[in-house]
Parts: structure tokens; sequence; C-alpha cells
């Protein structure tokens, strides 16, 4: 995998941000709207970036192109209210 989370990542879950912050990629100022949290393959955190759209969609373009599973959380949690 060449992509810039550690090597030992299986998967990424998509969230959405309910509180206020930065993305957290080099120089953006832009407001964070999503985390991308990756996991290893027993399903533990191993890293969470907080991520404006722009930024989550370059990741998320070369994560699923390395071959890790992508999981959205974002609409479960919207329709559960959580």
């Amino acid at each position: 995998m060449s992509t810039e989370h550690s090597g030992t990542a299986t998967s990424v879950t998509i969230v959405t941000i309910t509180y206020r912050a930065r993305c957290t990629e080099l120089r953006c100022q832009n407001r964070a709207r999503l985390i991308l949290r990756y996991a290893d393959a027993g399903g533990r955190p191993i890293r969470n970036w907080e991520l404006c759209h722009a930024h989550a969609r370059v990741k998320l373009a070369r994560d699923r192109a390395a071959g890790l599973k992508v999981y959205d959380d974002r609409e479960i949690r919207a329709s559960t209210g959580d």
C-alpha cells in the first residue's frame, strides 16, 4: 500500500464530525467535515484524520486504489440520531 497512513490498515470508516475542527492536511484552513478512521485487520483503530470534503475525496480515492475496505457510517448515524 502506498498511502500516507500506517501500512497495517485494512479498512477506513467515514464518520461525520459533530464538533468544530480544522482539516489536518498541511496548510489547509478549511473546516473539517469528515473523520476517516483507519483500522487494522482486527478492527482496532490505528489513526483518525479530520478532513474537509476535498481532502477526504482525495484520500478515499487513494485508499480504494490501495485495496482498503471503505465503510460509510454517515447515513447510519444520521438515521439513528446518534
